[in-house]
């Protein structure tokens, strides 16, 4: 298939491969066979039809991992706009597009957006089994967002919640736990936990040397973070 010259015969086809291209990492590549995509829906699909709003969600993804943020937060802000009025609030897709327009505002700057709209998801997902991922994942985001206001007592509180589940339920070496362990440790860092984040970020470092590679991103963040820790702890016993 020619990402290029995009046939609409093959349009189902089309779909799965932009998913496939978002996945690997193939970004511009996916943005500009899904613009394609989305235009010959926008002439033969309602504007609220759920084919063309997944299709709509996955654009965006690509628009953010190809740093477009601004185009995702506007295409994403329409998705949720005609949920809100086609699906029930506690509807998965309208929950998942929540949560990613948040995720956007965030990389966006828009703070305060990401927090309102993240508690709002949240408050909904209560009526779900605490130990369910999507749960988690949306009060982990919560509490990424939280840090980024500067609402720290609140990040914690949350986030100790979340890893506190996720070591319950997840194997050690599951991202989702470890993403957790690395954030909550860099917050008590600066709440002056020092002793308890050193050794959370300790954990968070040995785990992912066993399980990626020396230049994965995930591997190399949690490693610069416990290099950092170790040299103001040095730094403190000196004084």
């Amino acid at each position: 298939l020619d990402p290029f010259v995009v046939n609409a015969g093959w349009l189902p086809v089309y779909d799965l491969s932009s998913r496939n291209l978002v996945n690997c990492g193939h970004t511009r590549t996916a943005v500009s066979l899904l613009e394609q995509v989305i235009q010959i829906q926008e002439q033969t699909l309602a504007e609220d039809h759920p084919s063309r709003l997944v299709l709509q969600h996955v654009l965006a993804v690509a628009y953010q991992a190809n740093g477009q943020v601004k185009e995702a937060v506007s295409l994403l802000e329409q998705v949720v706009q005609i949920q809100q009025q086609t699906l029930a609030e506690d509807h998965p897709s309208r929950l998942t597009s929540q949560h990613e327009l948040a995720a956007a505002y965030q990389a966006n700057g828009q703070v305060k957006e990401a927090v309102s709209l993240l508690k709002q998801v949240v408050q909904i997902q209560e009526g779900l089994a605490e130990d369910h991922p999507d749960r988690l994942a949306s009060q982990h985001e919560l509490a990424r967002a939280y840090q980024a206001s500067r609402q720290v007592k609140e990040a914690v509180s949350l986030l100790e919640q979340v890893v506190q589940i996720r070591e319950q339920t997840l194997a050690e070496d599951h991202p989702d736990r470890l993403a957790s362990q690395h954030v909550l440790a860099t917050i008590l860092w600066y709440l002056d936990r020092q002793d308890a984040a050193l050794q959370m970020m300790k954990h968070v470092v040995e785990v992912r040397r066993k399980v990626l590679d020396s230049s994965h991103p995930d591997r190399t963040n949690s490693e610069g973070w416990l290099s950092y820790f170790k040299g103001r702890t040095n730094d403190i016993s000196r004084r």
